[in-house]
């Protein structure tokens, strides 16, 4: 069955530069509560409550090593020498939510600041914060990775059918697999092994034991473990298989890594839009043409990323058609005056997948008005 996703292009999203998304896709926001007898002596965190640190050592400049903030963020850069993954994390931005805020309060400061970030990793491990910044998450269209310790404290997130969470069971609530797992991610081209957790090896965490009943609870819930897997039982036997994140789906049942395309295509197809409005497109046929070269363009990349099947003597990887503006019958003043009258271009076709192979059809309004270049790139963007 396709997905039809309508007004693609619509987001509600400032881009870093009106060119690159690089910088999105790799940095990630650590948000919590923490003292200010965690910090390093003399040192006070910003008073807006946000900083951008480029590497572990920067961290514990501020943070003292044994803090909840800086075992985290040991665990996200130590991913990146791991050749397992696919870490190319920039930045780690560091919130904190004041005793006074919410957790809610605390991410949109985070994203006023600095809202180049796609990935979200809790401090907190209590079910209330958690389906708040699961909430938010699905709100803001950005990703979480979470650490529980109970899997009860995700069923509202699991029954809200919520796509945007990736959730990690643990059983020591200070352990930083979340964090190990986003940073696992960074790259940006979803394709292959990036976006995926399941079997991914991590740099600095321990594999747990659990029971077969354990397993069952963790797999009805979509909620990831990470163990060793082993062909042979008992004692001893670790060096026979491997340590892997065992789940690929996210806590509302999708997979991860489709979702993580969906996203990096909608964010791609959005900067695509304002290099067309850059162009000074006229509504006519030339400015249809020009659309479809463009996005034709914009495709192959995904095909080259491995975010799209490729296309062979075999298979179609992708389509894309533009609807005619005034030629036709079935041209866009005929059949949707509503864009024709707000000089809406329609592209309109579909992809293949290449993680499932599953055909997704698609609908792009691109609207070259100031009213939806405020909408793409913000409001208060000059």
């Amino acid at each position: 069955m396709s997905t039809v996703y309508e007004d693609l292009v619509s987001i509600l999203f400032k881009l870093p530069d009106g060119r690159s998304l690089e910088e999105y896709f790799k940095n990630v926001l650590l948000v919590g509560k923490f003292t200010d007898l965690e910090l390093q002596e003399d040192v006070e965190f910003p008073e807006g409550g946000v900083k951008k640190y480029a590497s572990y050592d920067e961290i514990i400049a501020d943070f003292l090593p044994t803090s909840q903030v800086a075992i985290e963020a040991n665990a996200m850069f130590a991913q990146k020498n791991n050749t397992q993954t696919t870490s190319q994390i920039k930045y780690l931005i560091v919130a904190r939510q004041e005793d006074d805020e919410t957790a809610t309060q605390a991410l949109d400061k985070a994203k006023a600041f600095d809202g180049r970030f796609v990935k979200i990793v809790p401090l907190s491990r209590t079910a209330a914060d958690l389906k708040e910044i699961a909430n938010w998450c699905s709100t803001n269209d950005r990703f979480c990775d979470m650490a529980v310790t109970n899997t009860s404290d995700v069923t509202d997130i699991v029954a809200g059918e919520n796509n945007y969470v990736y959730a990690i069971f643990r059983k020591t609530a200070t352990d930083p697999i979340a964090s190990a797992v986003a940073s696992t991610s960074t790259c940006g081209y979803f394709g292959a092994k990036d976006g995926s957790a399941q079997f991914t090896q991590l740099s600095g965490i321990l594999p747990e034991t659990y029971t077969g009943a354990e397993i069952s609870d963790m797999k009805s819930k979509n909620i990831a473990f990470y163990t060793n897997v082993s062909p042979i039982d008992g004692g001893n036997t670790d060096s026979f298989g491997y340590n892997w994140i065992i789940g690929s789906r996210m806590l509302g049942g999708e997979l991860r890594q489709r979702e993580m395309i969906r996203h990096y295509i909608k964010k791609s197809m959005g900067l695509m839009a304002l290099e067309f409005f850059n162009q000074k497109p006229v509504y006519d046929e030339t400015g249809n043409n020009l659309l479809l070269s463009m996005a034709h363009k914009r495709f192959r990349s995904f095909q080259t990323y491995n975010l799209v099947v490729p296309t062979t003597n075999d298979q179609v990887g992708y389509y894309l058609n533009v609807v005619p503006i005034r030629v036709g019958a079935n041209c866009i003043k005929n059949t949707d005056l509503e864009a024709y009258e707000n000089k809406k271009f329609k592209l309109t076709g579909y992809y293949v997948d290449s993680i499932v192979g599953e055909k997704v059809a698609f609908t792009f309004y691109v609207d070259p008005t100031d009213e939806q270049i405020e909408e793409i790139v913000g409001e208060d963007a000059e």
